[in-house]
């Protein structure tokens, strides 16, 4: 076993247990950087150079764009006071102790499942790491109510599907990476979009839509006749 490559597969679960049990925003974002940028490097041999390029480059532009939608935003207020207003999301309600243990658990059977039934040319260590990121993110994509942690659910479900990949057919091609950065890009841009209009819409949360029994309402400027009460003579 390489023990590069297996430090580098350690990483990439230890972030997808952060990402998906976090509650800052930032927090959640940096994690998700660095299990993004560190799965490239789980193939054996490593991939070219230009292909590398262009997925790292896809994988820093994705992040970058949640980064500018979660970042802190001043709000001026009445009296012409400046409130940071800071995203948070739901994070993990089993906490990152039972996460951390999906993960070893998904990575134990993605080990042993190598190749699943047929011949691999990828390394053993890529399948237990994409079982792993996968089993990690179903419960962002069941439970999130917010759109952060739906997203990075979806994220890394997408990243886990291309390191099977790796696990299974080796290597992946320059065209191949070129094609995958495009989607990073493609999703980070959706999911940063869909932020913004979150945080614009509500009270700078990432919450889907605002709680319907929480807007005010206003008293009648007109008040009803009392038809006891006379008017003086």
């Amino acid at each position: 076993m390489n023990p590069i490559l297996a430090v580098v597969a350690v990483a990439v679960v230890a972030g997808a247990v952060i990402a998906v049990s976090a509650r800052d925003a930032r927090i959640v974002v940096l994690a998700l950087a660095a299990t993004l940028i560190l799965s490239p490097l789980l193939a054996d041999p490593i991939a070219a150079p230009v292909g590398l390029a262009a997925r790292l480059i896809g994988s820093i532009l994705a992040v970058y764009l949640l980064w500018i939608a979660i970042r802190d935003r001043p709000v001026t207020g009445p009296v012409a006071a400046v409130t940071v207003v800071s995203a948070e999301t739901g994070g993990s309600r089993i906490g990152w102790p039972a996460e951390a243990l999906v993960g070893v658990s998904a990575a134990v059977a993605g080990f042993a499942a190598h190749g699943l039934g047929a011949p691999a040319v990828g390394p053993a260590l890529a399948s237990a790491v994409g079982f792993a990121v996968a089993a990690l993110a179903i419960a962002p994509m069941l439970t999130g109510r917010d759109v952060l942690r739906i997203g990075t659910g979806l994220f890394l479900l997408l990243d886990a599907g291309l390191v099977v990949r790796v696990a299974l057919g080796g290597t992946p091609a320059p065209s191949e990476q070129l094609v995958t950065s495009g989607l990073l890009i493609t999703l980070g841009g959706t999911l940063a979009a869909l932020a913004v209009a979150a945080r614009t819409d509500g009270p700078g949360g990432l919450e889907l839509a605002a709680e319907s029994g929480s807007r005010r309402q206003r008293a009648p400027d007109a008040q009803p006749l009392d038809p006891v009460r006379r008017p003086p003579r």
